[in-house]
């Protein structure tokens, strides 16, 4: 037992003593693993349960799971210094949610990703302009690769239904935004501070809908449901911490790293093969997102300093 925590801890020493975007990364990755892993369980509930209430019982398990260490910070969470970004936190986090998890039932996997991709641009122009981040031509370039391999490799707008593709795009929109909301905040407040007040604030807005449209679940959706809520605490609070670390413009383009993901997913799992078009645009991808990762293990600096970031 011993050896087994000097190993962490020297696990631990090695990530703090990288550069701050690059742990940011790693952190965000994690975090898309575990939100593939909801999509999945997502698509396990058949539709037959409301998109509403799933959001409810993700958020409200979320409150419960994450209850000691709200009390233990209390003092420090009852404080919250930017309330104005946390309810902006909290309502475009409710918007990408609907948006997203009811796109998913609509259209494939992989096209609701790509469709999401676009969250990358809406990201960058919103960090250069709210977040006043420098953003490198490089970043740029490396973001226009990425977003030009997900056209050659979903075509997302040719298939899939219309409501679909409508949904997927007004959640990238609130997902981008609510990236801004975070980084804004992140001078502030603290991750604990930041997801409670997001939790609380989406449970607000949620549950008077979730109560209309109420299906009380049977045995496997109550299991489903539950781990659901696990993977989506653990996914929040990974990727909450990441984008506090690093700067929005360096974490952006890591999201094409979904659309791979997402993309294996379908091809396993619903049989949702791949073509010729889909290999380039991988290519692409891939190769925007590793030359993204090695310009952050590098230290590169995208971000003015925290002091300098507005306020809301």
């Amino acid at each position: 037992m011993n050896e087994v925590l000097k190993a962490l801890k020297q696990t631990r020493g090695l990530f703090e003593g990288q550069p701050r975007n690059l742990r940011a990364s790693m952190l965000v990755v994690l975090a898309f693993f575990t939100f593939a892993a909801m999509s999945v369980m997502l698509r396990r509930l058949n539709n037959e349960i409301p998109i509403v209430e799933v959001i409810f019982v993700r958020q409200f398990s979320a409150l419960l799971l994450m209850a000691p260490i709200y009390r233990r910070l209390w003092p420090e969470i009852c404080k919250p210094r930017r309330m104005a970004l946390h309810m902006m936190r909290g309502v475009t986090a409710s918007g990408a949610m609907f948006c997203g998890l009811s796109a998913v039932m609509l259209i494939s996997l992989a096209s609701v990703t790509a469709i999401q991709m676009t969250e990358v641009i809406f990201a960058t122009a919103f960090a250069a302009i709210l977040l006043r981040e420098k953003v490198s031509a490089l970043h740029w370039s490396l973001t226009l690769v990425g977003f030009v391999g997900v056209v050659i490799m979903m075509h997302p707008f040719e298939d899939g239904l219309a409501w679909g593709n409508v949904l997927a795009l007004c959640g990238a929109i609130s997902g981008a935004l609510s990236m801004v909301a975070i980084r804004l905040g992140a001078p502030h407040d603290s991750a604990v501070t930041v997801t409670f007040w997001q939790g609380l604030v989406v449970l607000c807005l949620i549950t008077p809908w979730a109560m209309i449209a109420w299906v009380t679940p049977h045995m496997e959706q109550v299991i489903l449901l539950a781990l659901m809520s696990v993977t989506f605490t653990a996914g929040q609070w990974l990727f909450t911490a990441g984008l506090r670390m690093g700067a929005a413009a360096a974490i952006a383009p890591l999201n094409y790293l979904r659309l791979i993901l997402m993309t294996v997913i379908g091809w396993l799992l619903y049989a949702e093969t791949p073509t010729l078009t889909t290999a380039v645009g991988a290519f692409l991808i891939l190769s925007s997102a590793f030359f993204t990762i090695r310009n952050n293990a590098r230290g590169v600096r995208l971000e003015t300093s925290a002091e300098d970031a507005p306020s809301l």
